[in-house]
């Protein structure tokens, strides 16, 4: 029996083509690290410490990619003959700067940034190659806000201006009149 031969396997059904920006490669292992961002306060004299949570970590991803040469051309460069034509494609993707998507075989796509990788080929195993891969989840930049203390000076210097308006159109109020008066 083979494991092809098992039926109703509906994670074998759902599993996708494993790819970074389009390059297609093969997966032996895959893993994701998250959690949560948690602050440990310890303060002097207290014996119970106070964990804060700061939200969610970023997800980060590893996974150990292949290349390898197929017994025959099928035209497209994963299932080739030439190893190095899927080598060269996720070479290229892990190079280009900027986020891509990641689509490993059972989960949905994810943008990521690749940080490193590791590149690897041995002569005993000729027409073949891994990678060791490492993502970083790719968030949605977030506007910064200003800070208090500066939203606060600038309404301080603002006041401050009106309040100078003000006292000079008074001061020039008042000498239109006198100068009206006469002496």
């Amino acid at each position: 029996m083979k494991i092809t031969d098992i039926k109703n396997t509906a994670w074998r059904d759902a599993l996708q083509p494993a790819s970074f920006r389009g390059a297609l490669f093969h997966v032996e292992t895959g893993s994701r690290e998250n959690g949560r961002r948690i602050v440990l306060h310890e303060f002097p004299k207290k014996d119970t410490p106070y964990p804060e949570d700061m939200g969610r970590r970023a997800k980060t991803f590893s996974v150990r990619a292949y290349c390898i040469a197929y017994p025959f051309d099928t035209g497209a460069p994963l299932y080739s003959r030439d190893y190095t034509k899927a080598r060269d494609l996720l070479l290229a993707a892990l190079e280009a700067e900027g986020p891509g998507v990641l689509q490993l075989p059972t989960i949905a796509p994810v943008t990521v940034v690749c940080p490193q990788y590791r590149w690897t080929e041995e002569q005993r195993l000729g027409g073949f190659c891994t990678f060791d891969l490492s993502f970083i989840e790719y968030g949605v930049t977030t506007v910064s806000q200003p800070s208090t203390t500066a939203n606060l000076q600038a309404q301080a210097d603002a006041t401050i201006q009106q309040a100078i308006n003000a006292m000079n159109n008074a001061t020039e109020t008042l000498r239109v009149d006198a100068l009206r008066a006469g002496p």
